[in-house]
C-alpha cells in the first residue's frame, strides 16, 4: 500500500481560489488519506473575508481534514481582522515560513 500524499498548496492570487479548491477536491477524491495544507498570503485572503461560495467550500474542505493557513503579515497589510477568518482556518505568523516548514515536514509544494 502506498503512503498517503502530503501536499502544501500555495495561493497568493485571489483569482486562483476556484482552481485551488478544485485541486483539493480532486486530491481528496483520488486519495482520501492525503494530507493537504493550504497557505494563503499576499492578496489571496481578501475574497475569503466575505460570505460566499468559496468560504463555504473552504469550511467543508476543512471539515474533511484540509488545513488552511492565512499569513498574518498579509492580513495586517490588507487590514483583515484575523477573527473574521473562515471557520476551521488558522493564522500563520508568516506565510513564507509556513510554506518552508511544511516542506521540511515532507509536504510537496504545489502552486496552482
Amino acid at each position: 500500500m502506498k503512503p498517503a500524499a502530503a501536499l502544501v498548496f500555495h495561493i497568493d492570487e485571489p483569482g486562483k481560489w476556484p482552481l485551488l479548491l478544485g485541486n483539493l477536491r480532486n486530491a481528496l477524491r483520488s486519495d482520501a488519506g492525503a494530507r493537504l495544507r493550504v497557505v494563503a498570503n499576499g492578496p489571496a485572503p481578501i475574497p475569503l473575508w466575505a460570505e460566499g461560495l468559496w468560504r463555504r467550500e473552504l469550511a467543508a474542505l476543512s471539515a474533511q481534514g484540509v488545513e488552511f493557513f492565512f499569513c498574518q503579515n498579509s492580513l495586517t497589510a490588507y487590514e483583515l481582522d484575523a477573527a473574521g477568518r473562515p471557520e476551521g482556518s488558522q493564522v500563520a505568523p508568516a506565510g513564507v515560513l509556513a510554506l518552508g516548514e511544511a516542506q521540511v515536514q515532507g509536504f510537496a509544494y504545489i502552486k496552482p
